[in-house]
C-alpha cells in the first residue's frame, strides 16, 4: 500500500470522490485515509496522523504486531483458552469501534 501511496499522483486512474462527503457534507470514517498512506509514504507522520489518526497509527503499529505475532509463534507459545481469546476479542472489538467513532468525530470537525 505504501508503494502504491508514493506513485498515486502518477497512477494514470485516482480513486472517485468520496460519495458520503460528497452527498451528506460530511467525511465518512474512511476520508483521509489516502492523502494519509501518501502522507507516511514520504516520511511525513504528524501530517499523516493530521489527515487520518486511527488509519495512520494502525499502519504504523502494524510492523510492531508483526513482529509480536512472529515472537509468538517462532516461541511456539500455547494458545491461551477460548475463554480468554473470547473475552480479548470482545475488549478488542470495543476498544477498535470506540476508536473509530472518536476518530471520525475527528475527522468530522478537524478534517483538512
Amino acid at each position: 500500500m505504501l508503494v502504491v501511496a508514493h506513485f498515486y499522483e502518477r497512477l494514470p486512474a485516482k480513486l472517485p470522490e468520496c460519495g458520503f462527503r460528497k452527498s451528506t457534507g460530511i467525511p465518512c470514517a474512511a476520508c483521509g485515509g489516502t492523502r494519509a498512506m501518501q502522507s507516511i509514504a514520504r516520511g511525513k507522520l504528524t501530517e499523516a496522523l493530521k489527515f487520518h489518526p486511527l488509519f495512520s497509527s494502525l499502519v504504523l503499529a502494524s510492523p510492531f504486531w508483526l513482529a509480536f505475532g512472529l515472537k509468538q509463534f517462532v516461541q511456539r507459545e500455547s494458545m491461551p483458552v477460548t475463554a480468554i481469546q473470547n473475552r480479548r476479542l470482545k475488549i478488542g472489538l470495543l476498544l477498535f469501534f470506540t476508536f473509530l467513532i472518536l476518530n471520525w468525530f475527528y475527522l468530522i470537525f478537524f478534517l483538512p
